[in-house]
């Protein structure tokens, strides 16, 4: 019996010493669910919540690229804005007809540039179309010298939102034109507001071809302004939602690194603490081969003599 006895205790310190061998190289408390299993169901469930915490963030951080491709494509509009609004100042009852007509060919190249921008996309999907992010934007009427005569808005006024903290959800996408259907503010376009970019500058350029002066002090210079101020309207809504941003990934580093630390006290190893106790267990094992080893030399003949 002895020896099958030594045999048990002998293999219970092996499976002691490779246990504390891999806390010791892994720097793991728990390698295994068995090690202890109420504390692997709390890393478990922490290590779960951890994964969620880092969907949230890479959700928030697409959504400040998309953000951050607002703001560029709203400061080229504001640019683009200013400009047109100082042509418009400008064309007083001073102007010849010729200069006039030297910015309706520099108001054609404006409302180029606002098409263009209007149909910028990010990821290879047109940023203000919508949920539609597959259809163009923006489509232009020309008339026969080739002359931006109209733009209609193809997309939607519908934005898709994504989940950044349990039960929050948000967007950082904007819709580039409202009929008065849609839910969402139209940048360029909105008819609930009267705005529309593209339909003033085409008629300033239009009254700078036929130098109707009257017309543009009366009507298109308080229209681009308005078309103005409803720019700076998005650029507060862009300042607010990535304020908003900066917010939910601050919290949600903090929620992190107090997880970690979570993880970290229930499922790493003591080095120093495991180590002394890998010792003891060794000098176990060396003492019950030396003893086993001595008692097993013996036998009843001993005793006889």
């Amino acid at each position: 019996m002895y020896p099958q006895a030594l045999l048990g205790q002998l293999g219970k310190l092996t499976e002691q010493q490779q246990k504390l061998q891999n806390q010791v190289s892994t720097g793991l408390r728990l390698n295994e669910v068995s090690d202890d299993p109420g504390a692997a169901r709390k890393v478990m469930l922490w290590q779960a919540e951890k994964s969620a915490l880092n969907q949230y963030r890479n959700n928030i951080e697409t959504q400040q690229d998309i953000a951050t491709s607002n703001t560029g494509l709203l400061q080229s509009l504001k640019t683009l804005s200013n400009r047109a609004n100082e042509i418009a100042v400008q064309a007083d009852g001073t102007w010849s007809e010729e200069s006039l007509n030297v910015y309706a060919t520099e108001l054609d190249g404006l409302i180029e540039q606002a098409v263009s921008l209007g149909n910028t996309r990010f990821s290879g999907k047109y940023l203000l179309s919508g949920t539609a992010s597959d259809t163009l934007p923006f489509e232009v009427t020309r008339d026969a010298s080739d002359r931006i005569t109209g733009v209609s808005f193809n997309g939607n006024a519908s934005t898709s939102s994504i989940e950044v903290a349990p039960g929050t959800t948000l967007s950082a996408q904007w819709v580039g034109g409202n009929d008065g259907t849609g839910s969402e503010t139209g940048l360029l376009q909105d008819a609930g507001q009267d705005v529309d970019l593209f339909r003033d500058l085409i008629s300033l350029r239009d009254h700078l071809l036929t130098a109707d002066v009257q017309a543009i002090q009366e009507t298109d210079i308080q229209r681009l302004q308005a078309d103005e101020d409803h720019l700076i309207h998005f650029m507060g809504i862009s300042g607010t939602m990535q304020a908003r941003m900066e917010t939910y990934l601050a919290t949600l580093n903090d929620q992190e690194f107090a997880i970690s630390g979570m993880i970290s006290k229930e499922g790493d190893a003591d080095i120093a603490a495991t180590i002394v106790r890998l010792n003891e267990v060794q000098y176990a094992y060396q003492a019950a081969l030396q003893s086993g080893a001595k008692i097993m030399n013996r036998s009843l003949m001993d005793f006889l003599r």
